[in-house]
C-alpha cells in the first residue's frame, strides 16, 4: 500500500507513509515481535494469540508502540493478513520494518518504563489503578464504565465503555457517579511515583460518560484534584470528561486542571444525534458547544480541545454523506473550532466488534491522509499548531496531527 500512497502524496515524508501503513494494516507476527517485549519494550494491552504446531493458541506479549524515525510513535497492531512486518538480521542487529520483501527503515520499540514496576501501598499494579502509559503520556482512567451503556445510548463506534470485570475491579458500578475511595488513593500512589521517574510529560484524564453536566463534573472534580497533587507543578493534566457547563469548568480548573478536551465525536447535527445518541439526548449538541466556547474562558485560548472520529458520516447509522460532502462537514466545524481557540482532533473509524460497524467497515487510509492535509491547512492559515499538552510526538501513536505539523513546519507551542 505504500507505493499507492506515495503516487496519491508524493510530496509527503516517508514516515507519514510508513505510520499511516502501520495504523491501517498493522504488522504480521514474527518472532522479534516477541523479542522486543523480552528486551524491555513496553508491553500491549492485546496480546498476540500465537497457534501452535498442534493448532492450540496461547497468549504472546508483544510491544505496544513503535517508534519510527523523529521520534514519531505509532500502535502495535498485529494482523497476519498485513504485508508489513518487523525483522532483522540477529539478535543484535536492529529492526527493521519491511514491506513483503521490501525493506522500509529502522524501526524500535517505545520501552516501558521503570515507575512500571511499582505496587501501592496495597499491592495494585499502574493498571490496576487506572493508569496506562501512552509514550510519554500517562492516561488515566479510574471509572472506565459509560452510563450510555446502562441506557442504550452509547456511540455506535465505542465498544469500551461496557462496565466489564475492570470497572468492577476499580470499585466502580452503574449509577455510581464518584469515583472508588481507594481506587482514588491508589491513582495518587501511581502517579507520585510516575512523576518521580522523570519517564512523562503530561497527564490525560478520561473516563466514561455520566448522564448529565453536573454529575459528570462530580465525577471528575477528586480525580483532578488527586492528579495535581501527585504531580505537583511538574506535570501538565488535562480532564477528557463530557461536556460541562461554565460552572463545573471553573471548579475543574480550581481543582487543578490546566486544560480539557471534551470529545463532541461529529460534527454534522444529523450525524451527530444517530452516532451519539447519548451525548445528543442527554446533553445536547448546542450545549456540548457552548462548553467548549465557555471553557476557552476558563482555560484559556488554544488550552481546550475536541476529538472527533472521522468516517462516521458515511456509514448507518448516520443517514449518510459522500466522501467529498464528509470532509466539507469536517472541515467546517474544524474552521469553527480553531477561530475560536479550540483544537480539534480526528481519529479516523477502525470499527471493532460488538459496534454498529463492521469490522471491514471504516475510513480508507488515503481519505483519512486527504482529511489531516486540509486540516493542517488550516491550522498553517491560522499558526494554530496542535499544542504539546493534548499530543505530542511521544503520544501521537493513533494520529497524524503532529506529523503533519512538524511535515509542514508548523510552531510548537
Amino acid at each position: 500500500m505504500i507505493s499507492a500512497l506515495r503516487e496519491r502524496f508524493p510530496d509527503l515524508p516517508a514516515s507519514i507513509l510508513w505510520k499511516t501503513d502501520l495504523l491501517f494494516q498493522g504488522v504480521r507476527y514474527t518472532d522479534e515481535l516477541e523479542q522486543a517485549s523480552a528486551e524491555g519494550a513496553a508491553p500491549n494491552y492485546w496480546p498476540y494469540r500465537k497457534r501452535d504446531a498442534g493448532g492450540r493458541t496461547h497468549p504472546v506479549e508483544v510491544p505496544y508502540l513503535f517508534q519510527l524515525e523523529g521520534g514519531a510513535v505509532a500502535r502495535v497492531r498485529v494482523d497476519d493478513r498485513s504485508p508489513m512486518s518487523v525483522r532483522r538480521e540477529n539478535k543484535s542487529a536492529p529492526f527493521r520494518l519491511f514491506e513483503d520483501d521490501r525493506e522500509l527503515c529502522d524501526v524500535s520499540f517505545v520501552r516501558a518504563h521503570a515507575w512500571h514496576g511499582f505496587r501501592t501501598s496495597d499491592g495494585a499494579s499502574n493498571y490496576e489503578a487506572g493508569v496506562e502509559q501512552l509514550g510519554d503520556m500517562l492516561v488515566v482512567n479510574v471509572t472506565p464504565g459509560c452510563e450510555y451503556f446502562t441506557v442504550r445510548k452509547r456511540c455506535a463506534f465505542c465498544a469500551y465503555g461496557r462496565f466489564s470485570p475492570r470497572s468492577e475491579a476499580l470499585g466502580q458500578q452503574p449509577g455510581k457517579i464518584l469515583p472508588d475511595p481507594a481506587a482514588v488513593k491508589r491513582l495518587g500512589e501511581v502517579l507520585h511515583a510516575a512523576v518521580e521517574s522523570g519517564e512523562a510529560r503530561h497527564v490525560y484524564i478520561t473516563g466514561g460518560s455520566t448522564l448529565s453536566v453536573d454529575s459528570e463534573a462530580e465525577r471528575f472534580l477528586p480525580i483532578a484534584e488527586t492528579a495535581r497533587r501527585a504531580v505537583g507543578d511538574k506535570l501538565r493534566v488535562t480532564c477528557g470528561s463530557g461536556a460541562l457547563d461554565r460552572a463545573g469548568e471553573v471548579r475543574l480548573r480550581d481543582a487543578g486542571a490546566d486544560s480539557c478536551c471534551f470529545n463532541l465525536e461529529v460534527w454534522d447535527q444529523a450525524t451527530f444525534e444517530a452516532v451519539c445518541p447519548g451525548k445528543a439526548g442527554y446533553v445536547g449538541r448546542d450545549l456540548w458547544i457552548q462548553g467548549l466556547l465557555d471553557a476557552v474562558g476558563v482555560f484559556g485560548w488554544g488550552n481546550v480541545a475536541s476529538a472527533f472520529v472521522a468516517g462516521v458520516e458515511l456509514l448507518p447509522p448516520a443517514p449518510g454523506m459522500t466522501p467529498s460532502q464528509m470532509l466539507a462537514s469536517i472541515l467546517e466545524g474544524a474552521s469553527f473550532l480553531l477561530d475560536r481557540g479550540i483544537t480539534p482532533l480526528y481519529s479516523p473509524l477502525w470499527p471493532v466488534e460488538g459496534t454498529a460497524y463492521k469490522t471491514d467497515d471504516g475510513l480508507s487510509p488515503e481519505l483519512y491522509i486527504q482529511l489531516e492535509s486540509e486540516i493542517c491547512r488550516l491550522r498553517q492559515k491560522r499558526n494554530f499548531p496542535v499544542p504539546s499538552w493534548l499530543i505530542c510526538p511521544g503520544c501521537s501513536y493513533m494520529l497524524l496531527e503532529v506529523d503533519f505539523d512538524r511535515a509542514c513546519g508548523l510552531h510548537k507551542q
